[in-house]
């Protein structure tokens, strides 16, 4: 892929957030000027928050940490705009990658609105298979940037693109819903969570072992960083996807913007000087 062809892919990507973000305002404002907005039933994940204070349940919360993800994706475009613009680097492909799997979340606004949870709609089930692939797609992208962006799989990076989507695309296709139990957070639960979960520890965990073992080969104390700020930006995404209260948010906002800053500053300083 040629950097004009990433930077032209970058620049729709921005128009495209901005265009979600104007559709989420759009129904948000339609919703409360019909006065129909109904929150999700408190199906609470993970379950042990319930009995904890400092965890109290928070629409308003659960609004404001999908809102985070949603501009989330216009405000690292920018970054990577300005940092990487004259920049060959494959990592921010994948990354790329990795902020349209945030994106996916921009769906699970709509369910409060119009009551749109309670209606068992393909719409609803929609939503669900969308979320799935951007819960899935953000860690996977994470593996292809540790595993496939040195100079020898650079040729191969569209190839390494159609296969992060089509495996996130598959298993959303093939994966069970079930619309009758809607989370706290709008998200239409699938079939077996916790198997999906540990597999995106695992995602985090096999990416994490991969930038370390780019940074002794390479002798790039860079690729340390890279890893424990992509763990720490993967771990505030996580908590934002599951946050219906405002310590989950401001937890998960710390964690997935500071990871994120962190990241993209030490990508660039490795680049810097190849």
């Amino acid at each position: 892929m040629t950097l004009r062809t990433r930077n032209k892919i970058m620049q729709i990507s921005f128009f495209i957030s901005l265009f979600c973000i104007l559709i989420a305002a759009g129904c948000f404002i339609a919703a409360l000027v019909y006065k129909d907005i109904l929150p999700p039933p408190q199906q609470r994940v993970p379950s042990f928050v319930n009995n904890t204070v400092l965890f109290s349940y928070s629409f308003t919360a659960s609004l404001i940490s999908i809102l985070l993800i949603i501009l989330y994706t216009p405000f690292t475009l920018y970054i990577l705009k300005n940092l990487f613009e004259n920049t060959q680097c494959t990592e921010i492909i994948f990354f790329l990658m990795f902020s349209a799997g945030c994106l996916c979340e921009s769906v699970r606004i709509l369910t409060p609105f119009f009551g749109l949870w309670s209606t068992f709609s393909d719409l609803l089930f929609f939503c669900g298979k969308i979320t799935f692939t951007g819960r899935l797609l953000c860690p996977l992208s994470f593996v292809f940037a540790a595993t496939a962006s040195s100079a020898e799989h650079r040729q191969d990076v569209e190839r390494n693109i159609f296969i992060l989507a089509g495996i996130c695309i598959v298993f959303a296709v093939t994966a069970p819903f079930n619309t009758v139990k809607i989370t706290s957070t709008g998200t239409v639960p699938w079939g077996f969570p916790t198997l999906f979960l540990l597999a995106r520890l695992l995602f985090t965990g096999i990416a994490f072992i991969s930038f370390w073992i780019n940074a002794v080969k390479q002798n790039a104390k860079e690729y340390k960083i890279i890893a424990f700020s992509m763990t720490a930006l993967l771990c505030g995404y996580g908590i934002l996807c599951a946050s219906d209260n405002y310590a989950f948010m401001l937890t998960g906002f710390a964690l997935f913007y500071t990871g994120t800053l962190k990241y993209l500053q030490s990508l660039h300083s490795l680049y810097m000087w190849k």
